[in-house]
Protein backbone atom coordinates (compact mmCIF):
# COMPACT_ATOMS: atom_id res chain seq x y z
CA UNK A 1 0.00 0.00 0.00
CA UNK A 2 1.25 3.42 -0.94
CA UNK A 3 2.49 5.68 2.19
CA UNK A 4 -0.50 7.91 1.22
CA UNK A 5 -2.68 6.08 2.55
CA UNK A 6 -1.08 4.38 5.46
CA UNK A 7 -0.10 7.94 6.73
CA UNK A 8 -2.78 8.87 8.86
CA UNK A 9 -4.70 6.73 11.12
CA UNK A 10 -7.96 9.02 10.56
CA UNK A 11 -9.18 8.96 6.76
CA UNK A 12 -9.07 12.08 5.30
CA UNK A 13 -12.03 14.09 3.94
CA UNK A 14 -13.27 12.81 0.55
CA UNK A 15 -15.85 14.36 -1.99
CA UNK A 16 -18.87 12.60 -2.71
CA UNK A 17 -17.61 11.81 -6.16
CA UNK A 18 -14.02 10.31 -4.43
CA UNK A 19 -16.08 8.06 -2.41
CA UNK A 20 -18.84 6.75 -5.27
CA UNK A 21 -15.59 5.93 -7.14
CA UNK A 22 -13.84 4.50 -3.89
CA UNK A 23 -17.19 2.64 -3.56
CA UNK A 24 -17.69 1.04 -7.36
CA UNK A 25 -14.09 -0.24 -6.84
CA UNK A 26 -14.34 -1.95 -3.79
CA UNK A 27 -17.48 -3.70 -5.34
CA UNK A 28 -15.35 -4.79 -7.74
CA UNK A 29 -12.89 -6.05 -6.00
CA UNK A 30 -15.61 -7.82 -3.79
CA UNK A 31 -17.20 -9.15 -6.64
CA UNK A 32 -13.86 -10.87 -7.96
CA UNK A 33 -13.96 -14.57 -8.51
CA UNK A 34 -10.90 -15.06 -7.15
CA UNK A 35 -9.79 -14.40 -3.38
CA UNK A 36 -8.09 -11.27 -2.97
CA UNK A 37 -4.07 -10.90 -2.05
CA UNK A 38 -2.59 -8.81 0.71
CA UNK A 39 -2.14 -5.45 -0.85
CA UNK A 40 -5.57 -6.28 -2.28
CA UNK A 41 -7.50 -6.65 0.91
CA UNK A 42 -5.06 -3.80 2.97
CA UNK A 43 -6.44 -1.74 -0.16
CA UNK A 44 -10.26 -2.77 0.94
CA UNK A 45 -9.61 -2.29 4.37
CA UNK A 46 -8.88 1.38 3.66
CA UNK A 47 -11.64 1.83 1.78
CA UNK A 48 -13.55 0.46 4.67
CA UNK A 49 -12.30 3.43 6.80
CA UNK A 50 -12.56 5.74 3.83
CA UNK A 51 -16.16 5.12 3.25
CA UNK A 52 -17.46 4.78 6.83
CA UNK A 53 -15.83 8.32 7.88
CA UNK A 54 -17.60 9.78 4.68
CA UNK A 55 -20.69 8.57 5.58
CA UNK A 56 -20.49 9.32 8.89
CA UNK A 57 -19.81 13.06 8.04
CA UNK A 58 -23.14 12.67 6.35
CA UNK A 59 -25.00 10.90 8.93
CA UNK A 60 -25.58 7.51 7.02
CA UNK A 61 -25.24 4.44 8.46
CA UNK A 62 -22.36 2.35 7.44
CA UNK A 63 -22.55 -1.33 6.25
CA UNK A 64 -26.40 -2.09 8.02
Amino acid sequence: MPASQQQASTPTAISEIEYHLIVAEFDLLWGRARRPGAAESARMDHMICLIEAFEASRGKASFN
